[in-house]
């Protein structure tokens, strides 16, 4: 366990030290002042800013849907950052194709901004372009953007996303340092659905296991659409289906929360719970088309989901459930996280709640399962000794006899007089309890198949009627031999020492009747 906190510890002072080499370095322009004007028709260059039309907005106010803007501010830089080390790059993302200006210099271009549709090419969703050390100043520097978004079928709130200045590099490799944390759960999801769904193979009552694959499913989808942005970098068109599909997955792990809850704390039958699942789902798409943003969006849901979960185990638990009470706090707890972090919740906190929530599943699940196989083993041991009871029964009320034919006579053996039988190639040697040995031309495998059930092959070369064993002994090597009431031994195969065992476990097995 200690061991485990400092691995802990150490990955949370490498987080913080990247993260401050980051807030060093990194020039945010989000809350400067930028002036936006509408692109003349016709014009290839910027404005002057000045005209009627123009309007000073701060960056998250900048709305590039079905519009053609020129976008002006201006940063001060000192030169300690224009000198640090690395070269420098201008980062913006966003819903929109751009033009990226410093200085009055074309430094990149993100597509192609145009008028229309038709003349817009679509740029990327994240976007860095290289600035040339010799272009900054010390003092005012000014950046322009000339940008457009006219593809998507979503219009979003706030479609511009982030402006900063900082060391040159790949933008996924930034976003995916937000998102690695909560990946390490992925591991987790995957592994849930592969568990879950064997369990749902092998159990008798599948239906939760089921459920807990598809939570576990859903959870691993929402946890890569989110970290695709920082996984591939795709044209900005793409984050409506991004977004979409973020709100989906969490509306299918609100769902599977509610179902799990039905079934794993109430007695309602299947009927009832699709009916009460069904209304859950209503109530859950009341966020989806009343709140704004679909980071909004994402939290409300589940936030609303993990209440509704923790009601209905508080219910339980009050009614008696005392292992509802547990799910319930767990519940009530992570909707207030998802309260009061918002963002952070939908992007690492529901991730590895989710997982360490999963994981106690797991154990529950497999402690279940061993269980379950420990009383279907006690049920076949007793079945089988039951069965062996029944057999000696039989054979002492009525002694099956089995007819034998050697060297041109044949003789009609009763069964509870044989000991035991030793095979000899195509031979086998009966043995009596009083003492005679009686060879015949026959194989093991034929005369075992006529041998009612009070016959145990304990050795490939060996058969013994359990109504005359007296001991079993095991020996050093792993295997053992049976000593007889009438006499002499019978080894045991390792192999089959167990079924020996069990097969003899019962006292009424190993006594004639």
């Amino acid at each position: 366990m200690t061991r485990i906190v400092l691995i802990l510890c150490a990955l949370a002072l490498t987080v913080l030290a990247q993260g401050a080499a980051w807030g060093q370095h990194t020039i945010s322009l989000t809350d400067a002042p930028f002036t936006a004007c509408p692109a003349a028709s016709g014009t290839q260059g910027p404005p002057d800013f000045s005209a009627a039309d123009c309007e000073i907005l701060r960056f998250y106010d900048l709305d590039p849907q079905g519009r053609h803007l020129w976008v002006r501010t201006q940063v001060f830089l000192d030169r300690a950052w224009i000198d640090s080390p690395g070269p420098k790059g201008v980062y913006l993302s966003g819903l929109a194709a751009s033009d990226i200006h410093l200085n009055s210099v074309r430094i990149g271009t993100n597509g192609i901004p145009g008028a229309s549709a038709a003349e817009e090419n679509p740029g990327l969703i994240d976007y860095a372009a290289h600035a040339p050390r010799d272009l900054f100043r010390v003092g005012e520097n000014t950046l322009t953007f000339q940008m457009s978004s006219h593809h998507g079928f979503l219009t979003l709130t706030a479609p511009m996303q982030g402006a900063f200045l900082a060391e040159y590099g790949s933008p996924t490799d930034r976003i995916l340092s937000h998102y690695w944390r909560s990946l390490i759960m992925f591991g987790v999801f995957a592994l849930g659905v592969l568990v879950f769904a064997a369990m749902a193979a092998r159990a008798e009552d599948r239906e939760e296991a089921v459920i807990l694959a598809i939570l576990s499913a859903a959870l691993g989808a929402q946890l890569l659409i989110e970290a695709a942005r920082g996984l591939i970098s795709y044209p900005y068109p793409l984050h409506d289906i991004r977004l979409v599909g973020i709100v989906a997955s969490a509306l299918l792990t609100s769902l599977s929360l509610i179902a799990f809850a039905l079934k794993r704390f109430t007695a309602l039958a299947l009927r009832t719970r699709l009916a009460a699942l069904g209304a859950g789902g209503l109530v859950l798409l009341l966020p989806v088309f009343l709140t704004r943003g679909f980071d909004g969006k994402t939290w409300a849901v589940l936030a609303l989901a993990l209440a509704l979960c923790a009601l209905l185990c508080g219910y339980q638990g009050l009614k008696g459930r005392r292992d509802a009470l547990a799910f319930a706090g767990a519940f009530a707890l992570a909707a207030l996280i998802a309260v009061f972090t918002h963002s952070a919740f939908i992007d690492f906190h529901l991730f590895w709640l989710a997982g360490l929530f999963l994981i106690t599943l797991f154990v529950q699940q497999a402690l279940t399962l061993l269980r379950e196989q420990r009383i279907r083993l006690s049920e076949t041991r007793r079945a089988e000794a039951l069965d062996a009871a029944l057999a000696l029964a039989r054979q002492a009320a009525d002694p099956a006899t089995l007819q034998l034919d050697s060297g041109g006579r044949t003789d009609y053996v009763r069964t509870q007089e044989i000991t035991r039988i030793q095979g000899a190639g195509d031979y086998v040697e009966l043995h009596y309890e009083d003492g005679r040995c009686v060879l015949y031309s026959l194989t093991m495998a034929r005369l075992e198949a006529q041998l009612p059930p009070t016959f145990l092959r304990v050795h490939r070369s060996h058969i013994v009627n359990t109504a005359h064993v007296e001991t079993l002994e095991r020996e050093p090597g792993g295997g053992g031999r049976l000593i007889l009431r009438a006499g002499g031994e019978v080894p045991v195969s390792r192999r089959i020492l167990p079924r020996v065992k069990n097969a003899l476990s019962d006292p009424d097995a190993v006594k004639p009747v």
